[in-house]
């Protein structure tokens, strides 16, 4: 390379292979996406209740604005969730609701942009979309480890200095949480240097051991903002709602600014957001994610799998086929900024056609 040449950040150069992904999965006749973002359950009447039948209209005055961030109900069950699942302090001061995971990072990268901050460090991996707003917002992305938390030679670095740390838990495609010690280690860096830390838990409370304590909750209050997505709790991605947790000094700030950019939001997911705090302070999950496990298994059992990594949340698997992964479309190391696994892809433990996919194509090979 030549000397004085930029050199492009490794979080863009993983967002290059994600467009390059998106434009093939869009091609007719493609590949099959064992990797794929969506994937059905056979839950999603008895969670949705009587917004599977009924129209919004019936449900709710459709003649107003749906002032999500003004629903004090609403920021008073997420509250009350969140004190009951992590034994951690919560009030409804914290909550801020919004549309969606995304609408939500589109406003912490624009604070981020307006509060005058062009640098921020990251523990790999971070999500496409977070990592497309900082390249076009001109926003450095730094890594302060090298590879990722749940894995044994995991090297955190933590810079001497007061910055944003982005931090995502679990690590979403390999179905890991990041382990206790290394948010305990984050928790006292905060409190030595007064960071900011960034919670990407837009998979949380999807633990299979059934527990529902996230360690990430227990990082400083007045320093941690943390993002939580009940569409991925409920996998139910056609609603659209999301909050974050914020220091109280900054609700006001990031609300006002949410609300301007984004606008309120549909009446349904005013009313999904109400159906799926009760979902979490009454039943929860745990059909789903025993469904999820169940899928696992029959995947396992089916000898589609070479190898595979443990699983402990979520719905996404990263494992190595039986057959060559490139008869597949898939994501492997490479997307998330990972180093080493060749062979592995993450598996979508929904994606009923992908994972017979999978199984289909390790049947022929074993047979012919």
């Amino acid at each position: 390379m030549n000397a004085g040449m930029p050199v492009t950040p490794s979080l863009f150069r993983m967002l290059e292979w994600h467009e390059r992904i998106e434009a093939e999965r869009r091609q007719p006749g493609a590949r099959v996406f064992v990797s794929d973002y969506n994937g059905g359950h056979p839950f999603v009447e008895k969670y949705l209740g009587e917004l599977a039948d009924a129209a919004p209209c019936r449900l709710a005055d459709v003649t107003r604005y749906s002032a999500l961030d003004e629903d004090a109900v609403l920021r008073e069950r997420i509250a009350e969730m969140h004190r009951r699942y992590d034994g951690a302090g919560c009030t409804p001061g914290r909550v801020l609701p919004g549309g969606g995971s995304s609408a939500l990072l589109g406003t912490f990268a624009t604070w981020l942009l307006l509060t005058g901050r062009r640098r921020v460090h990251y523990v790999a991996p971070v999500y496409y979309k977070l990592a497309f707003l900082f390249r076009r917002m001109g926003i450095e992305p730094v890594p302060v480890a090298r590879g990722h938390a749940h894995q044994p030679a995991f090297d955190l670095r933590l810079p001497a200095e007061r910055t944003v740390l982005v931090l995502t838990d679990p690590v979403w495609y390999a179905g890991r949480r990041v382990p206790a010690a290394v948010v305990r280690r984050i928790a006292d860096w905060q409190r030595a240097t007064g960071s900011l830390v960034f919670v990407d838990g837009t998979f949380q409370y999807m633990r299979w051991d059934g527990g529902r304590r996230e360690e990430t909750a227990h990082l400083p209050a007045e320093l941690t903002l943390r993002m939580v997505c009940p569409t991925k709790y409920l996998s139910i991605h056609g609603y659209r709602c999301a909050h974050l947790l914020v220091p109280l000094q900054l609700r006001e700030e990031l609300a006002e600014l949410h609300l301007n950019l984004h606008g309120d939001v549909a009446v349904s997911d005013r009313l999904f957001a109400r159906r799926a705090a009760d979902l979490m302070l009454g039943e929860g999950n745990a059909a789903l994610v025993q469904h999820i496990r169940d899928s696992h298994r029959t995947l396992t059992a089916s000898g589609a799998l070479a190898a595979q990594l443990p699983v402990e949340a979520g719905f996404f698997l990263f494992a190595r086929p039986r057959v060559p992964s490139r008869w597949f479309l898939a994501l492997d190391g490479k997307f998330f900024e990972l180093d080493g696994h060749p062979g592995y892809i993450r598996v979508n433990l929904l994606n009923r056609p992908g994972i017979e996919a999978l199984m289909t194509a390790a049947g022929q090979v074993a047979s012919a």
